[in-house]
């Protein structure tokens, strides 16, 4: 298995953090052919995370690139008891939720387009969430005359970060690319605040990888006021018989003032809250 090298060195020294390198000399020395990096270090949930990591309790984390070196870096981690700790896991948010039933109270017009599209895809159920009323409600967002509109999208980023709280140890992701699902402003508690969130569509639960949502946050905090929170937001959408099943788990706010202090593996929910939306 491609990690067992580094693992058996990871061990022998008692690390916690591996020093960042490139996959593409990594993977030549470990296998003798250079490996595309995506399938080994670009991990979204538990199932993609191979077999010998799991056993170490350990975790890959794509770190972007440097400067005179071409292919992307990498980094591993050991959790302190599981590697599930860089992981949402569905089961353990949303399991106990019972959906709610979610009426809207917008008009028919504005979510008709919803109705006609033959599949769902993740960005027309955030866009679904928002248009219907459903997400502000769930985040409990000040009302508005306009519609919120989310914006998406990708770019590279440059940003450091402590994977594990418990450890100073600070990793860089160095012009790496980070893709966003979408981002949107709105007025909570009298404050304009900032909501990101990361969405995944499909029939069952599954897990989410903790970076999926930290990186967007870190990418997006320095061209933020210092007045202006985060709301890291992560949706999970699940289509049934009747409609769209809405998970949605809400991390505390990060703003300049605090993000010395988030590390990786805290990032963990503080609310979590179910709707249904029939008919879609």
């Amino acid at each position: 298995m491609i990690y067992d090298s580094k693992i058996e060195t990871f061990l022998a020294n008692d690390d916690i953090v591996s020093e960042p390198e490139s996959f593409k000399t990594y993977s030549e020395i470990a296998t003798g052919k250079a490996l595309e990096p995506w399938p080994y270090i670009s991990i979204d949930s538990i199932q993609k995370l191979r077999a010998e990591l799991k056993q170490a309790k350990m975790m890959v984390l794509r770190l972007g690139s440097r400067p005179q070196t071409k292919g992307s870096f990498f980094s591993l981690v050991k959790a302190r008891t599981c590697y599930s700790e860089f992981f949402f896991e569905d089961e353990k948010l949303f399991a106990a939720l019972t959906p709610e039933l979610f009426l809207p109270d917008v008009s028919i017009r504005s979510l008709f387009p919803f109705q006609l599209l033959p599949k769902v895809t993740e960005t027309s159920v955030v866009n679904l969430a928002l248009a219907s009323g459903l997400l502000p409600h769930a985040l409990g967002v000040e009302k508005s005359e306009s519609l919120l509109i989310p914006a998406t999208g990708q770019s590279v980023f440059t940003f450091e970060f402590r994977p594990r709280e418990d450890q100073q140890v600070k990793l860089i992701h160095n012009q790496g690319q980070v893709e966003i699902d979408a981002v949107f402003v709105a007025k909570r508690d009298n404050k304009e605040s900032l909501f990101i969130v990361e969405a995944k569509h499909g029939s069952n639960f599954d897990s989410l990888a903790k970076h999926k949502l930290l990186y967007p946050v870190l990418s997006l905090l320095p061209k933020i006021p210092a007045s202006m929170p985060i709301i890291p937001v992560y949706l999970r959408s699940i289509k049934t018989e009747t409609g769209i099943d809405f998970f949605i788990a809400e991390c505390p706010a990060v703003n300049k003032d605090n993000q010395h202090i988030l590390a990786l593996d805290s990032l963990s929910p503080y609310r979590t809250h179910a709707y249904h939306l029939a008919n879609y």
